[in-house]
């Protein structure tokens, strides 16, 4: 009896440690139905920005993010090595999923596009480079925001086996994005000159095309790891078909 009641006891905590129930609070659809994904996602952005334990989602606006570097060289007018720590991504709170693909019983490759008004980053930074014609350097607090920003996120995976039941592993991910505006502002420019930092922002802001061209694979780049990770969290923790009806 003693015995009995011992392994019931392990395999209670092995339940407890494995098998996570599904939060009643998220609505899940038929596998294929793409209106109903989208509106979930949506449903996700505009009611939980501060996170959800049961998806094992973190706050989503604003999105901690610990580091991202943009790193642009070689022969490009723009050569620059520029640093972020603990920054605040902000605004995914209104973004808005307006195509989704790929949901299907035997997942591929998978596409979300959304929009957000305004997508802001905010932390701390450091800078050192070229920018065009002009030097850079400084340390300090720092604003990136874009406008009427479009991303799209596509990342190519399959389901493998994983105690006993099928999760969804991703190998790929991809990200792209436009926007119409891209305002920057970094404060303590050159050791706190107020005038060069004044100029310099000032500078960057009018040439934001031609600077953007130049860093955008590297933004890119930081975009597709921030959000794979936001993606995976919610894969990791449920087996694919379950998370759907």
């Amino acid at each position: 009896m003693f015995f009995k009641l011992q392994f019931l006891i392990i395999f209670n905590i092995f339940l407890e440690v494995f098998c996570v129930d599904f939060p009643n609070d998220i609505h899940r659809c038929h596998i294929g139905d793409n209106n109903c994904v989208t509106n979930e996602f949506n449903r996700v952005f505009q009611n939980f920005e501060n996170g959800h334990i049961g998806l094992n989602l973190k706050s989503l606006d604003p999105l901690k993010i610990e580091k991202m570097d943009i790193v642009q060289g070689g022969d490009s007018p723009v050569n620059i090595v520029l640093n972020f720590t603990n920054v605040d991504f902000n605004g995914l709170r209104k973004a808005k999923v307006h195509s989704i693909s790929g949901f299907v019983s035997n997942p591929k490759k998978m596409e979300v596009r959304l929009k957000a008004p305004v997508l802001s980053l905010i932390g701390n930074y450091k800078i050192n480079g070229r920018v065009l014609i002009l030097p850079i350097a400084g340390v300090g607090k720092s604003n990136m925001t874009m406008e009427n920003i479009e991303i799209q996120l596509r990342w190519i995976g399959k389901l493998i086996e994983k105690k006993d039941k099928k999760f969804y592993n991703i190998d790929k991910f991809r990200a792209s994005f436009d926007t119409t505006l891209f305002i920057m502002n970094f404060s303590n420019l050159f050791n706190g000159d107020r005038a060069l930092g004044d100029n310099m922002n000032k500078f960057l802001n009018e040439n934001w095309k031609d600077i953007l061209n130049e860093v955008k694979p590297s933004i890119v780049t930081a975009f597709a790891k921030i959000f794979k990770n936001l993606v995976n969290n919610v894969f990791e923790t449920f087996p694919y078909n379950e998370l759907f009806i």
